[in-house]
């Protein structure tokens, strides 16, 4: 009887381990000016089985060698994967645009976009949600960790940590295990740190782009066989872009120095001898 006992704990530590896939997280980021000013999108992908007429393959099994089972995760949140949307609506800060859930295949996609006049303007709203967190705040970062902004002429240089993006999404993911995920289904086996994962970073200025995308690697050893899906590895992330220059700005050079030109050439009619 005990030994049929283990045999049942162990197989439902499997099913709880391997069906709860974690929603994978996006954040992308484009700067337009100098000053700092632009656009964060934040993306969850969450795949939902209730979608799908088969079994969702394990991502980290591609090929389903390694038994490690299908992808379940509606029935892991109140009231289907379609609720994460109604509870980003009502919990959202105001400043944050939630988009009408995507659904694309068995995928659901849940948008949050804010934009920023400056980098002051970025701090001030990465701060609020950062602090937002029932367990972080803003002042558990130093300088290191914390985004920088740094300009040379038309060529700036911006820099955070991926402590500090996660912290920035915590507000989030805590409220969605604490309010609508099933932990008691998977007491023991889940916590609130399974259920996501910073998947795609990328960051843009002008022409130039820095990215991590998520990538399956079959040569990586994950504890029950070889390849697991690989996501955001760098503690820093950092990229450094040139602006061009403006256009009214150039159009206020040509203007000027058409002026300059036409009192020159009036100037020389004006003395120019009969």
């Amino acid at each position: 009887m005990k030994k049929l006992l283990m045999v049942l704990v162990l197989v439902f530590a499997v099913f709880a381990l391997t069906g709860c896939w974690p929603g994978e997280v996006g954040v992308e980021t484009v700067f337009t000016s100098k000053d700092g000013a632009g656009t964060r999108t934040i993306i969850l992908d969450v795949m939902d089985d209730t979608l799908s007429t088969t079994a969702i393959t394990n991502p980290d099994d591609p090929e389903g060698t390694e038994g490690k089972g299908a992808v379940i995760n509606s029935t892991h949140i109140q009231g289907g994967v379609s609720a994460i949307q109604t509870w980003l609506e009502a919990n959202a800060p105001t400043f944050v645009t939630v988009s009408a859930m995507k659904t694309e295949g068995y995928h659901r996609y849940f948008t949050l976009t804010y934009s920023f006049t400056d980098f002051a303007d970025f701090l001030a709203k990465y701060e609020q949600l950062v602090n937002l967190s029932p367990t972080l705040s803003w002042s558990d970062f130093d300088a290191t960790e914390k985004p920088t902004w740094v300009c040379e002429g038309r060529t700036c240089t911006f820099k955070e940590s991926k402590d500090i993006v996660e912290a920035s999404l915590d507000w989030a993911i805590d409220g969605i295990w604490t309010d609508i995920y099933l932990e008691a289904d998977l007491a023991g086996f889940v916590t609130k740190a399974d259920i996501s994962v910073l998947a795609n970073y990328s960051v843009s200025m002008g022409e130039a782009l820095f990215e991590e995308l998520q990538r399956f690697d079959p040569t990586a050893a994950d504890g029950a066989g070889t390849g697991k899906m690989v996501y955001v590895t760098s503690s820093t992330l950092q990229l450094t872009g040139e602006f061009p220059t403006s256009p009214l700005l150039i159009g206020g050079i040509i203007a000027g120095a058409v002026v300059i030109i036409g009192g020159a050439v009036f100037f020389f009619l004006k003395k120019k001898p009969a």
